[in-house]
């Protein structure tokens, strides 16, 4: 055994090409896995971390109905473990016709250090922190041009207040927000004496005590306040968690697309070794080694490249993950920064996977040629039964024909699992048909061909005939060109859906805020106004049969409101019934998804509630529409007369110079707390951030092609292992190096033309599969562009021939006697 074990490790040494091919394999696996699992988790903690925003660690709110809390009012629980009192204020800051909100807030250091600390860029601590002193975000200092030392005028209340910026924060932690504008830091003493708070608070946040849920503290809280107190969760945890999931899930099938790679490629890589083993492991069994004996061997072997494989793959993946997360919090118009996270789990299952997936694809391929007779093992032959053709061609045509039909004829609530079928039975059918189309292709292109090269493009067609080597360099080709076409153009499209949502909507600009009905009059009268909508809004308000809707949005003007936000009715005429409905009376839209979850019908009525006062309103029709995520609209007649006037909250407008507008917008609002943007502000901000954000998924495209450039290189070293002692006896009858070097490079272009096309075949059907999965819940479809197809198809090509040139270095290198008489 220590022999055996001895030739183990020289043969490690020795063979440094095959080595490294094999490392370089496990090693791009092990990484691409590593990275794709880091940056989901990576994204889903910046996800909750945003969620979180001022909250920290503290999950609930207690407000007293006065408006102020005294800290003294809060009874001591055992469950309550940090709490903070937070007083907030308003302010607006303006520069140059911009007008910028600003939330202020004041805490007790001391304490609000326990549960959300602000985090100076500088790296000091915040000292002598009193008077008219204030801490800004970097995010908002270095819009700006803000130092600190520098002196930044707000108003508060109606009147211009000047203070000194004491230090620069970075933006996380209590400057962290969810919405747009800054949070500025002010001194306890200072706040409370511009909001004549004295010592009490806006609020007071709450931490649960180790061990205790937040349902139980919440518990004990409402037993022990007293009437005229509210509590309330910070955040839905479960929410969040479910948010940032999806949101990171395209990473999360990249690492499953990655993990099916990496089994194909390891496979390969290790019939390669043992084709190459072959006459040593006839030695071995012939001196007396055991077929045991020889498994372990190549096991341990195997055992060997994947441990340092996967080792090596974890400061390699941590390089890649910085290079592709540098800078995005920089780019991000919101500032949302994305730290590494490096979980247990995308730690350990890299290595798993790079020790498992080397044992498991060699153990197949080690025990074949363990078991075979002595002899056989000797003469370096390995017979592999031929597979059943017809039946090859029954299973890939039917699963064909089901994977096509199943996205189909699935129904809406089994859409996602169709489609997810549908896409592995593609890549199945695909794989099964390949043998046969390889066949086909061979005796198609022989005359072609022939003319063409001569001789030798002829004998390259018929090569291609039963080449199992070929047909999986076509997999691993079409599989990879796939995945690539699949992400750029999924990719592609999710940046112009998100950051083009108002497409198709009239409207050019809006405004997010408090409004009255002499602000709507203002606006009409603004020199070049062209159309206004002003709309009522309730959110999480009301109810609809007692399902909460998360907003509820009130028009005098359907029609405008139609055209404004892009609404897409379910029936042809819904429009029209739809003005027809509003002048008749109480009549509702409702969005489709909320139809749906409501269990309603066109034609049905429904109880829409706010408090005590309940009404019945008929459903008009439903609507889908990208640029609102309202979910039932009704007349603002019927909203004030049953629930109350409750002024605007959200205005849109067309004119002549939509940015003029804004800016006259903005001063209007004065100190009120608004959101105001053009649309073109709204789309660039948000084509920014999503493209940031699919950044490093594009930039995995890189690594999915050089994985798929290791295993073609493979698949093609496997292929002159079997085919070289028939290159020695064309050899040995005039065959010359160039008319070798002609031959393989003609069957690297038809294997890379091949998987190039069936790459655009699979691509094409994959992207119709997740679009029409997709359809019910967009309003859109995707943008083919040819040159993302044909480009990712030359790649193939490109890979193929370059990866020819180790046959060729190979075929240069042989010595033909040897290769002779070995037979």
């Amino acid at each position: 055994m220590k022999i055996l074990f001895h030739y183990l490790l020289m043969n490690v040494k020795e063979r440094k090409a095959r080595t490294a091919v094999m490392l370089l394999s496990i090693l791009l696996s092990a990484t691409l896995l590593f990275v794709s699992l880091s940056v989901g988790a990576s994204y889903e903690s910046a996800q909750k971390k945003m969620a979180r925003g001022m909250a920290g660690s503290t999950t609930l709110s207690v407000t007293a109905g006065t408006g102020w809390i005294d800290p003294a009012a809060l009874p001591s629980l055992p469950e309550t473990g940090a709490n903070v009192g937070m007083l907030k204020g308003a302010a607006l800051y303006h520069e140059e016709g911009y007008y910028e909100s600003i939330d202020l807030v004041a805490a007790d250091l001391t304490k609000l250090e326990q549960i959300n600390p602000p985090r100076l860029v500088n790296g000091g601590a915040l000292s002598d922190f009193s008077g008219g002193r204030i801490v800004l975000p970097d995010r908002f200092t270095e819009k700006y041009g803000i130092k600190q030392g520098d002196t930044v005028a707000l108003q508060i209340g109606g009147r211009s207040m000047r203070f000194s910026v004491a230090a620069i924060a970075a933006y996380d932690t209590v400057f962290l927000r969810h919405t747009r504008g800054a949070t500025a830091l002010l001194p306890r003493s200072t706040l409370a004496g511009i909001l004549g708070a004295g010592e009490e608070y806006s609020e007071i946040l709450l931490a649960p005590a180790k061990g205790v849920t937040t349902g139980e503290l919440k518990q004990a809280l409402s037993a022990a306040l007293p009437e005229g107190y509210s509590i309330a969760e910070v955040v839905n945890e479960t929410q969040i968690a479910a948010d940032a999931r999806q949101k990171s899930m395209p990473f999360f099938l990249i690492s499953f697309f990655s993990l099916t790679m990496s089994v194909f490629i390891i496979y390969s890589s290790y019939k390669v070794i043992t084709l190459d083993r072959l006459p040593v492991i006839g030695t071995f069994r012939s001196i007396g080694a055991t077929q045991k004996a020889v498994t372990r061997l190549l096991l341990a072997e195997s055992a060997l490249y994947g441990g340092i494989g996967g080792l090596l793959a974890l400061p390699v993946g941590l390089v890649a993950l910085r290079l592709l997360l540098r800078g995005m919090g920089r780019s991000l118009a919101q500032g949302i920064a994305i730290p590494i996270v490096l979980t247990p789990y995308s730690v350990l299952l890299p290595l798993a996977v790079a020790l498992g997936v080397s044992l498991l694809s060699a153990l197949l391929p080690v025990r074949r040629a363990s078991r075979l007779p002595i002899k056989a093992v000797v003469l370096g032959t390995v017979e592999q039964k031929p597979p059943g053709r017809r039946l090859a061609f029954g299973c890939g045509a039917a699963l064909l024909a089901l994977s096509l039909f199943l996205p189909r004829a699935a129904p809406n609530r089994l859409l996602y699992p169709a489609g997810g079928l549908s896409l592995l039975g593609l890549i199945a059918a695909a794989i099964l048909l390949i043998p046969l189309l390889m066949n086909l292709l061979s005796a198609l292109l022989q005359q072609p061909l022939g003319l063409l090269f001569g001789n030798e493009g002829r004998l390259a067609a018929r090569n291609l005939r039963d080449d199992p080597n070929a047909a999986q360099n076509i997999t691993l080709l079409f599989i990879s060109l796939s995945a690539v076409i699949a992400i750029t153009v999924v990719g592609n499209f999710v940046t112009d859906y998100v950051s083009d949502v108002f497409r198709g909507a009239a409207l050019q600009g809006f405004a997010d805020g408090q409004m009255d009905q002499a602000f709507v009059d203002q606006v009409k009268d603004m020199e070049g106004i062209e159309t206004v909508l002003p709309l009522s809004v309730w959110n999480d308000g009301v109810r609809a049969n007692g399902v909460p809707l998360s907003r509820l949005e009130a028009t005098d003007d359907v029609d405008s409101y139609s055209g404004m936000l892009a609404l897409h009715y379910k029936e042809p005429d819904g429009k029209a019934q739809a003005v027809s409905a509003f002048a008749a009376g109480r009549a509702v839209l409702l969005s489709e998804s909320f139809m749906e979850r409501l269990g309603v019908a066109v034609g049905d009525t429904l109880t829409l509630s706010v408090q005590t006062n309940r009404q019945s309103y008929r459903v008009a029709d439903s609507f889908r529409s990208r640029a609102t995520d309202v979910e039932a609209i009704i007349p603002s007649a019927c909203a004030n007369a049953d629930f109350g006037d409750i002024g605007y909250g959200f205005l849109a407008y067309t004119a002549a110079d939509p940015d003029a507008i804004m800016v006259q917008l903005r001063s209007l609002f004065g100190d009120t707390e608004n959101w105001s943007r053009t649309v073109a502000e709204f789309n660039a901000d948000a084509q920014n951030t999503v493209g940031t954000f699919l950044r490093p998924m594009h930039g995995m495209t890189y690594l999915i092609l050089l994985l798929a450039a290791v295993g073609v290189v493979n698949n093609l070293l496997i292929g002159f292992l079997q085919k070289r002692r028939a290159v020695a006896m064309y050899r040995a009858v005039g065959l010359s190096l160039r008319q070798n070097v002609k031959m393989t490079l003609i069957e690297g272009l038809c294997t890379g033309l091949t998987g190039a096309l069936l790459a655009i075949l699979v691509s094409y059907l994959e992207i119709q599969t997740i679009f029409l999965v997709a359809g019910p819940k967009i309003t859109a479809a995707p943008t083919l562009d040819a040159l993302t197809f044909l480009s990712a198809g030359a790649l193939g090509v490109a890979i193929t021939l370059a990866g020819s040139a180790v046959p060729i270095r190979k075929a240069r290198r042989m010595a033909l006697a040897q290769q002779i008489r070995f037979e």
